[in-house]
């Protein structure tokens, strides 16, 4: 498969906007969640330590992916990528709201959505049990 300069351009330019958001919110869940740990007096460097090298692994993770594109562009493609990053970004949405409610800011208008993601991300036994 051959791709136009200005389509793998244009792909290239998605996929580092993609990245660049992702990166934007994981610093900001970075910061939410220290500032809240802070505030609970809940701050703990075992905690930050785990925390962030799970950050800094789905960041190598995440930016390993790419070149993906041009060594298997059958199996992998830029759609592919950008599906992942749209995950995380909900990821990273997610647990930013979790920390400004630990921190007492009002967040109600996420409560609905994040009650359903948090449903089904629960084991299935735990939902066998409650049957």
């Amino acid at each position: 498969r051959v791709r136009s300069s200005a389509a793998s351009d244009v792909y290239k330019r998605q996929v580092l906007i993609w990245l660049g958001v992702v990166l934007i919110l994981m610093a900001i869940d970075v910061l939410t969640g220290f500032i809240q740990a802070y505030i609970n007096h809940d701050l703990k460097s075992g905690k930050m330590s785990t925390g962030l090298l799970k950050k800094f692994a789905l960041l190598m993770v995440l930016v390993a992916i790419v070149p993906l594109t041009i060594v298997l562009p059958d199996f992998v493609s830029v759609s592919v990528i950008i599906s992942v990053y749209a995950l995380e970004t909900l990821n990273e949405v997610v647990s930013i709201v979790e920390n400004l409610s630990k921190l007492g800011i009002a967040t109600s208008i996420f409560e609905p959505i994040i009650k359903r993601l948090q449903a089904s991300q629960e084991p299935t036994e735990n939902k066998e049990e409650t049957k």
